[in-house]
This record gives structure tokens, C-alpha cells and sequence, in this order.
């Protein structure tokens, strides 16, 4: 009797440290729903940075190279181009004149106008 009084005494114990960490699972889940969500919030992907030709305009006839690296489809070649062109021929009259520039068509032409300005 006294041994099955024992054993009885070990389930119950063991069935009681099982709800009580059963328990304390669930509240610890609870509490950590809601830091979750705020790290979740906080972990959010930043906003891709915007370059100076898409925040706004970029005046080409003061622009430096590397501002007009900032236009679409313009690397260190082509921007060191228009500035090789402006220096040698003086500011541009009209954006058209950028074809004038080795590098420069129509469609990469067409692609610029909407970012730059001549001032």
C-alpha cells in the first residue's frame, strides 16, 4: 500500500510540475507576442535611398561628375563625358545637345529629360 501510495504521489507530482510548465509556456508566449510584433516593427526594411535625380532635379550645366552619376543609366564614363562636353563647348542651350555627348541617344536621352534641368 505504501509503495503504490508513493508511486501515486510521484504522478501527481510529475503531473504538476507538466501543468505548471504548460503554463508558464503559455505566459511566456502571452508577453512575447507583443515585443515580437514591436521588434517586427522596428526590423521593418528601411526605405531604399533615393538618389538626387530621383528626389528632384539636377541642373546639368552646374552638376558635377558625380551628381550626374545619380541619373539613371549614367555611370563615371558618360557623366565625365558631359563634363568634358560642357567644359570644352560651354553649357548646354537645350537637353537635346546631350546627344551630342559619345554615349547618349534617344532612348538614354528620353530616359534623363525627366531629371534634369539646364540650371
Amino acid at each position: 500500500m505504501k509503495t503504490i501510495f508513493t508511486q501515486l504521489t510521484i504522478c501527481a507530482a510529475a503531473l504538476l510540475s507538466l501543468t505548471t510548465l504548460s503554463l508558464a509556456q503559455t505566459q511566456t508566449t502571452e508577453k512575447a507576442a507583443p515585443k515580437a510584433a514591436v521588434m517586427a516593427t522596428k526590423k521593418a526594411p528601411k526605405a531604399a535611398k533615393t538618389t538626387k535625380a530621383e528626389a528632384g532635379m539636377v541642373a546639368l550645366n552646374k552638376a558635377t561628375a558625380k551628381e550626374l552619376e545619380s541619373l539613371p543609366g549614367v555611370g563615371p564614363a558618360i557623366a565625365e563625358r558631359i563634363v568634358a562636353y560642357r567644359t570644352e563647348q560651354g553649357k548646354f542651350s537645350e537637353l537635346s545637345e546631350l546627344m551630342k555627348v559619345k554615349g547618349i541617344g534617344e532612348k538614354k536621352l528620353a530616359q534623363l529629360r525627366p531629371h534634369l534641368t539646364l540650371d
